[in-house]
């Protein structure tokens, strides 16, 4: 486990593409989130932001392009795609005043979430160079939530189903569908995270992780019995990462190789740590305590 740094306090790193960037964020001298790209030759570099003073990068695909959100000159939060040759670039809303965004996939094809006109619900939409933003719309409640997407433009996270903030389920969309992805065991809530491009999803359902595909639905990632465990990222191979807590409240970062096979990561010091994802050369990031 290497420790990336940081430009002043905490660090969180969120991705990592095929070459080894890794984006997140870090709190400043002055207590704002800022987002940062970390490399192996330059170390970690501060992405700026639309004109405001906070920032966080959530997402980078194999060409280098960062999203996330960053807070304007006007105070708003938007969703943002940064390049090294362009800089970064304000995506815009669906028609309220905030958006964030949490992925892009090798195409430039970016997800997040917006609030929409009015700024009563949020939804999660896609966005292309081509048509701007996109709403995906919702399961049968008011509120959808957009996290992941891979290659083939599939859009994984959660769905209210109700008016209310709660029931939660995760889902997937596709080209054509809002698909209600279902619970673990009955429970009320899920939300899914990360998909790879042969459409395995991965993420948790009331505090434990959970793999879903097409044959064989949502299942559980053991050992079970913990009180907590959440799966947060997953490469083409199908090799998934997240959080397990060992022994309450002790929780650490891991790798499932098989939905029964755990890997305890350790952590940097102290009794916490999480990771967040993984590429296909096994490579895995996230954060832990110092102490």
């Amino acid at each position: 486990m290497q420790d990336l740094g940081s430009l002043g306090g905490s660090s969180y790193a969120q991705a990592i593409n095929s070459s080894g960037q890794v984006v997140g964020y870090y709190i400043s001298l002055t207590s704002k989130l800022r987002p940062f790209l970390w490399t192996q030759s330059g170390g970690m570099q501060d992405l700026g932001t639309l004109g405001g003073s906070s920032g966080a990068a959530l997402g980078i695909n194999d060409f280098g392009h960062v999203v996330g959100w960053s807070t304007t000159a006007a105070g708003e939060s938007h969703a943002f795609l940064w390049s090294a040759s362009d800089g970064m670039r304000d995506l815009g809303t669906l028609g309220g005043n905030s958006s964030s965004a949490t992925g892009i996939n090798k195409y430039g094809l970016v997800t997040g979430t917006s609030t929409k006109l009015g700024d009563h619900y949020n939804h999660a939409f896609l966005w292309s160079r081509k048509k701007g933003m996109i709403d995906l719309g919702a399961l049968p409640g008011h509120n959808s939530y957009a996290f992941g997407i891979n290659g083939l433009a599939a859009v994984v996270g959660e769905s209210t189903l109700t008016s209310n903030l709660t029931p939660y389920h995760a889902f997937l969309r596709t080209r054509h569908a809002m698909i209600d992805l279902g619970t673990l065991f009955g429970v009320d809530n899920s939300i899914a995270v990360a998909i790879n491009d042969s459409g395995s999803v991965v993420g948790n359902s009331d505090n434990l992780a959970f793999l879903w595909t097409r044959a064989g639905g949502m299942q559980g990632l053991g050992p079970l019995g913990t009180n907590f465990s959440n799966a947060d990222g997953i490469n083409s191979l199908g090799v998934i990462v997240g959080s397990y807590e060992t022994v309450s409240p002790t929780i650490h970062a891991v790798i499932w190789t098989a939905p029964n096979q755990i890997q305890d990561l350790g952590v940097l010091g102290g009794i916490y740590s999480t990771a967040t994802a993984i590429n296909d050369s096994g490579q895995v990031v996230g954060y832990s305590t110092l102490q």
